[in-house]
């Protein structure tokens, strides 16, 4: 086989390794609110993905579910269970029925939806049987009132249209970060090392053939890959750039064709809306986090710390280059044109015009005077700012300027202003990549 097939070869098997590993990527992000749909009609996925996400049962509703299970287990039509011990299963399910109506365990994970339709078919249920309209509690309590004449009835209910809704219910916990649970990277994290295997692979084959003309242009040429390869949740979504540059080095080899196939021409005009979609939203989506920093005073208390750490270089930078700058300034005539005019024009102005006084001899030694001085004083300030008494005064100076802005820092008017013009500065970017926002930019989560 051709080393071209080959390449080919091993360009299709990564182009379906990206793609699984994307697919994997959308069914991390839908999961949590394409669960319930799971949770009927596959749960073996709910088995296996709830611990990634740390999604266990409620505690309430699955006590629910498990002694209405046992109860359903136990009964046998043929061999009632005792009226009193009947009774004592639905007495114990009509106090958890008004515990979910109290605490709405539904509530905290968006999911009062299928709280409000547990109720609604208990209602209709005792409606469409009893002929009674009653409140949800009252209906709880009238639904598990059993007998032995009502169980077959109620259980069967149960079975078939409420045990779904209990089971619907879930807690996630929280890690030590106090974000929810997420042990995705589990998962994703054989693509990732698998996928950086190969990037180094092909920049050491591109570094052996010749390919670019420095070694740093392979990696910017495939930024993209140098992004997807971040363990960031945020630019996961780069690995989509990766599949379409798979598809181009197949579309030209000559094992693989799809160029002229309406497919083709489909992905391809909608690959590029979604590259571009991609790009926008992760950028958004960065300055979105970076306005929650500052409304969090994240950033301006971060301040004071910056100060601290660029005390040292800007000590070293000052001490060091005050005096070249001084002398810079020596050597150019513009500084001593400058106050030699300035000085002049005041003579001028306030030199009175007396007979006898030499008023132009006097201006002119005035002017030469001025030279002299400004030449002076520059040569012996660059002369000062050089030596060890000098070096400890800018340091020293340094010192108190950085002090002062660390108070000034601490200011809660000034914080207020920095705060509203860096805010102000983020939602104007933030346009650019969503255009339709208003003037006044987005909401931002507290």
């Amino acid at each position: 086989m051709s080393r071209q097939k080959l390449e080919t070869i091993w360009d299709l098997f990564m182009l379906l390794l990206a793609a699984v590993n994307l697919l994997l990527i959308l069914f991390d992000l839908t999961y949590i609110s394409l669960r319930p749909k799971y949770l009927k009609y596959a749960p073996a996925v709910v088995r296996w993905y709830d611990p990634y996400k740390g999604i266990e049962p409620h505690w309430t509703t699955d006590t629910y579910r498990q002694i209405a299970d046992s109860l359903v287990k136990l009964w046998n039509p043929a061999a009632p269970l005792p009226p009193e011990k009947l009774q004592a299963f639905g007495d114990t399910l009509f106090q958890l029925s008004v515990k979910i109506l109290t605490e709405r365990p539904y509530e905290r994970f968006g999911l009062m939806a299928y709280q409000e339709l547990l109720k609604n078919k208990i209602k209709t249920f005792i409606q469409e049987h009893y002929g009674e309209r009653l409140r949800a509690t009252a209906a709880f309590h009238r639904f598990w009132t059993l007998t032995p004449t009502n169980a077959a009835l109620h259980l069967d209910f149960y079975r078939k249209e409420l045990r779904y809704l209990l089971q619907v219910n879930y807690y996630r916990h929280y890690d030590l970060s106090g974000d929810y649970v997420d042990h995705f990277w589990k998962l994703d994290l054989p693509f990732l090392v698998f996928f950086w295997i190969e990037f180094w692979i092909a920049w050491w084959v591109s570094l052996r053939t010749r390919r670019y003309a420095y070694w740093w242009m392979y990696p910017l040429a495939h930024w993209y890959d140098v992004l997807a390869l971040i363990p960031l949740k945020s630019l996961r979504w780069f690995r989509l750039l990766r599949i379409w540059n798979l598809y181009l080095r197949l579309n030209r080899s000559k094992f693989i064709n799809f160029s002229n196939t309406i497919i083709a021409r489909f992905l391809t005009q909608q690959s590029r809306l979604i590259a571009k979609a991609i790009s926008d939203e992760v950028a958004y989506q960065i300055l979105e986090q970076v306005k929650r920093q500052i409304k969090a005073q994240e950033t301006l208390a971060q301040s004071a710390g910056i100060l601290e750490e660029v005390r040292p270089l800007a000590r070293h930078l000052i001490a060091g280059e005050a005096g070249p700058m001084i002398g810079l300034l020596r050597r150019n005539p513009a500084l001593a044109q400058m106050i030699e005019e300035s000085l002049m024009q005041a003579l001028e102005r306030e030199l009175p015009t007396l007979p006898g006084l030499p008023r132009e001899r006097l201006l002119t030694i005035a002017r030469k005077a001025a030279r002299q001085t400004t030449e002076r004083f520059l040569m012996h300030l660059e002369a000062y700012l050089r030596s060890e008494a000098g070096q400890k005064a800018l340091a020293t100076l340094t010192d108190s300027v950085l002090t002062h802005l660390r108070e000034r820092l601490q200011d809660p008017t000034l914080q207020e202003a920095l705060q509203n013009t860096l805010l102000a500065i983020l939602s104007h970017l933030q346009r650019t990549f969503r255009p339709s926002l208003p003037a006044s930019g987005p909401p931002t989560a507290p």
